[in-house]
């Protein structure tokens, strides 16, 4: 198992990425504080090890961020970014490759998570960083080509054709990817002309999705249930808007959509449920619990004009 070089030295010794953390903690210390660099090696045991199982000894080829190997290139690229270890952005473009041959047989979505978006996006952006730039604009000419799916800008008034609106299958999923290429890239990239009607597609699904909700201006539903959190819900779907300079009144939309997905917490445990009117009080992570809510709250926190800061630092405190 290989590992990327640490400015300053390199340890040896193989750990498990918890041993790496614990060695440095002081039990006896009040407030516990840990050195960059012990984060650092523990981060990189880690991706060391998932680019064992999922790339050295793989079996299957899933192409997508969420659950498939994809996920390990984004991981090598993310590693390249803090250490600047060659060998990572080499190894990120390799799996990138392997899965650009499968993904035009394999991937009906659209999404950065799941779909052709993040393979093509995430292809681009590693291929720009190696100074590959026919390989760039060949990745970008392909993430432009999903940008014309036919269903992306429809709205519900024109019948949606079938997408839904979610961060891990629909809109916002495409949105998400778009905007990893606009940060790396530059912010035209992915052109508003391309962007903003699908933005409003998503505001009008919402709209429409409310209608029968008090104090709710946006509401989505993914199979038939109306999701809370971040992979298929609101919580997902509001992060993503957040990202968009909005009018106004679609502004107000997201604030009060916002107040409306915080009213559901659940006042002992501080989690929220996974949808509307589930009483369980189960799941946590960031697919369909609080750890998802907590992620939209913070970026809402930076975006003042959305919310009082006030507000969101006590319902991620509390």
């Amino acid at each position: 198992m290989t590992s990327s070089v640490i400015e300053g030295g390199h340890d040896e010794a193989i750990h498990e990425p918890s041993d790496l953390i614990v060695a440095n903690m002081n039990p006896t210390v009040g407030n516990l504080s840990l050195p960059n660099e012990t984060f650092l090696k523990a981060a990189i045991s880690l991706k060391d090890e998932v680019v064992e199982v999922n790339w050295n000894r793989r079996e299957v080829i899933d192409p997508t961020v969420y659950t498939g190997l994809l996920g390990t290139a984004f991981t090598c690229l993310r590693s390249y970014e803090v250490t600047g270890c060659h060998k990572d952005l080499v190894l990120s473009s390799e799996i990138i490759d392997t899965c650009a041959t499968v993904a035009r047989d394999s991937l009906r979505h659209v999404t950065f998570l799941c779909g052709r978006g993040g393979l093509y996006a995430l292809g681009a952006v590693v291929a720009n960083y190696m100074g590959d730039l026919q390989k760039r604009d060949l990745f970008l000419g392909l993430f432009m080509e999903v940008a014309n799916e036919r269903a992306l800008p429809v709205g519900p008034e024109e019948g949606g054709f079938g997408m839904s609106y979610d961060l891990l299958y629909g809109r916002a999923g495409f949105l998400w990817a778009a905007l990893f290429l606009n940060k790396h890239l530059g912010e035209d990239t992915v052109s508003k002309d391309i962007l903003m009607p699908i933005i409003d597609a998503v505001l009008a699904g919402g709209r429409a999705g409310a209608s029968d909700i008090k104090d709710c201006p946006l509401m989505y539903r993914w199979h038939g249930t109306r999701y809370l959190g971040a992979a298929n819900g609101l919580a997902g779907i509001l992060h993503v808007l957040i990202h968009f300079p909005l009018p106004s009144e679609y502004a107000e939309d997201v604030k009060g959509t916002l107040r409306y997905l915080i009213s559901k917490r659940f006042p002992h445990s501080g989690n929220y449920p996974s949808s509307e009117g589930n009483p369980r009080d189960k799941l946590v992570q960031w697919s369909h619990g609080a750890t998802g809510m907590a992620i939209t709250l913070s970026k809402a926190a930076q975006v003042i004009h959305y919310f009082p800061k006030q507000i969101i630092i006590h319902n991620l405190s509390s």
